[in-house]
């Protein structure tokens, strides 16, 4: 079953984070694991982050949680930066120029995948076309997603969906292909 994140899905944040630290991003060399942990579950339980609880869409088989997406449209991005830099930055004591992803992935009038997560244990079971499908489904015109010029398998799964490269851009540290769909 797909359904909405609630702020109590807690392991939705756990998987969050070990996607994140397996991308070896800047942060976790300015900052310890626990409090990294600390700053996702505030942003989780939030209304304004890319990571909260509003954007994120489960799967959940048998009262499991076993995949996960987030989502959101490039009109709120302002309001998320700001919420960022103006909240989380200050309330955690963190550099100014701290960020776990930069906020330039997504392009103007797009309706962004930012993550597409399966734990382990429950993937090759179609979650992520199950999770992605409900993506494609939404009403916006334009879709998009980023994904790394290194990550053939994935690459081949959002074409299937009708996805096109648009452009390249640079996330941490690696090169992703830029894919928009457009209805």
């Amino acid at each position: 079953m797909i359904r909405k994140a609630t702020k109590e899905d807690i392991k939705i944040v756990e998987g969050l984070f070990e996607f994140i630290k397996s991308l070896g991003i800047d942060i976790f060399t300015d900052y310890t694991e626990d409090k990294i942990f600390k700053i996702l579950k505030y942003v989780f339980a939030s209304n304004y982050d890319r990571f909260s609880y509003k954007n994120c869409m489960v799967f959940e088989k048998n009262g499991d949680i076993q995949g996960f997406s987030f989502s959101y449209h490039y009109n709120d991005v302002l309001f998320m930066k700001d919420f960022w830099f103006n909240e989380v930055v200050k309330n955690f004591g963190l550099k100014k120029d701290s960020i776990i992803f930069d906020y330039d992935e997504v392009l103007t009038d797009e309706f962004y995948l930012d993550t597409l997560y399966v734990f382990s244990d429950a993937r090759g079971e179609g979650i992520g076309n199950k999770l992605l499908t409900e993506f494609v489904n939404v009403s916006y015109k334009k879709l998009s997603l980023n994904v790394a010029q290194s990550n053939y398998r994935a690459r081949k799964l959002y074409e299937s969906y009708g996805f096109k490269k648009d452009c390249e851009i640079f996330i941490g540290h690696e090169r992703y292909d830029h894919l928009i769909k457009s209805k």
